[in-house]
């Protein structure tokens, strides 16, 4: 998966809140609004940003691969 893809399904998975992916990302919520309504305006989207919303999903990802590991 890139970081693009990532990126994306970060924004558009609606257990993430606005205020945490802006706070995580610099992103200003509107911006990110308009991301989870059309994603691919990723692509055009600042590549630091796109980049920390990417890290976002590996963490998540950490997250749950630890959880299901002590099961």
């Amino acid at each position: 998966m890139n970081e693009y893809q990532k990126a994306s399904s970060v924004v558009t998975d609606k257990n993430n809140s606005f205020a945490k992916l802006s706070k995580w990302s610099g992103m200003s919520i509107p911006r990110l609004k308009q991301f989870r309504a059309k994603p691919q305006k990723l692509e055009t989207a600042k590549w630091i940003a796109v980049h920390k919303l990417a890290k976002m999903y590996d963490e998540k990802e950490k997250i749950n691969m630890n959880t299901t590991l002590r099961i």
